[in-house]
């Protein structure tokens, strides 16, 4: 950097010296472009209730004091100069020639300057540098905000072109996520049937200790049913015997006698011999029965069949004694309702640089 150094025993200010200055004094003046516009506040002028205090500004990238006070809409350049006698005498007066030499500019409230702007064109040095470099460095960039909607910082607005969607890295080699802004996806699913794993349920049911079935069994049509039936021992059966019609029965006759002598000797009665058994018969036309009793010592058995003509039923009682099982066949369940298909997630706000507004 340049710098002018003087020294005691008679300077020779020249020209040159005050070129030199005066280069040292635009260096200066070139900085304020580092606030990102030509007018800006360099330092204080800092808005208290309605009033402003004393700081510096850059106007149109000159370096001005600004003096404050109660707010006003514009501020005006107020400009003072102040003249020295020069040794030359150019209008031949005796007198040297009197020259602006000294030129102060300041800013402050009012219009009554050489120039006025509106206070408005005032921000912080801090905006216009962040102004600068965000609209070089930050455009179409987002960045996550946690605070609340109503203090985003001036110049930033709420970024709506993720609003409500997860972000993914772009992939040029995904079919999914290779155009910057595509959206899919969705917060919930229902699962069709052949999106679910292959599966089946298999089970038994079991019980311990003896237990039975009741229960009937049916046929239609005619049918016979046949077996046998076996004893072991004596036994008896009883019963009756029932015709119808006249028949015949032969009775022995050893009670009758007729006596046919005086001669009890001979032996003989009613007209028959003696000591011979004689026989009667005996008839009877209609219906009659008998009873009897059979007897009969040893094992035997006897067949049977039955014959029926006709639908008809058989109660049956089943006992089965020990555990054992049943398979079975399970009932559909299910309510094919949707299910949340979001990863865990917590809300944040993106948020984008706009500038900062001209506006009061």
């Amino acid at each position: 950097m340049n710098k002018l150094e003087l020294f005691d025993g008679g300077f020779p200010l020249a020209t040159e010296t005050l070129d030199f200055l005066q280069g040292q004094s635009y260096m200066a003046a070139g900085l304020t472009a580092l606030g990102g516009s030509e007018t800006y506040i360099l330092s204080g002028a800092v808005t208290q209730g309605s009033n402003v205090t004393n700081g510096t500004i850059v106007y149109k990238g000159e370096i001005l004091p600004f003096t404050g006070g109660p707010i006003q809409s514009n501020v005006t350049i107020i400009e003072t100069k102040e003249e020295v006698t020069y040794q030359t005498d150019a209008d031949g007066d005796g007198l040297g020639d009197e020259k602006s030499a000294y030129v102060r500019r300041r800013a402050e409230f009012g219009n009554s300057g050489v120039e006025t702007f509106s206070f408005s064109e005032l921000k912080p040095f801090i905006q216009g540098v962040a102004n600068q470099m965000f609209t070089t460095f930050f455009k179409d960039v987002r960045l996550p905000y946690v605070g609340a909607i109503e203090d985003i910082p001036e110049g930033w607005e709420l970024c709506e072109i993720l609003s409500g969607h997860f972000p993914v890295i772009y992939d040029p080699t995904n079919s999914d996520y290779n155009l910057i802004g595509k959206t899919g996806g969705s917060n919930s699913r229902v699962l069709t049937q052949a999106q679910m794993p292959a599966h089946n349920h298999t089970g038994t049911t079991a019980t311990a200790g003896s237990h039975s079935h009741t229960g009937n069994t049916t046929t239609a049509g005619s049918h016979t049913h046949s077996g046998s039936t076996s004893s072991g021992g004596n036994h008896r059966h009883t019963g009756s015997t029932s015709y119808n019609g006249s028949h015949t029965h032969g009775i022995k006759n050893d009670y009758h006698r007729t006596p046919r002598h005086t001669d009890t000797s001979v032996g003989e009665w009613g007209g028959h011999n003696a000591g011979i058994d004689q026989y009667i018969q005996t008839q009877s036309a209609g219906n009659h029965s008998h009873s009897f009793t059979s007897n009969y010592a040893g094992t035997h058995s006897h067949t049977i069949s039955t014959s029926s003509a006709g639908n008809h039923t058989h109660s049956v009682n089943t006992n089965v004694t020990g555990n054992h099982n049943h398979s079975f066949t399970t009932q559909s369940r299910g309510g094919n309702q949707a299910f949340d298909n979001r990863p865990r997630y917590k809300v944040i706000a993106l948020i984008k640089y706009v500038g900062f507004s001209t506006d009061s």
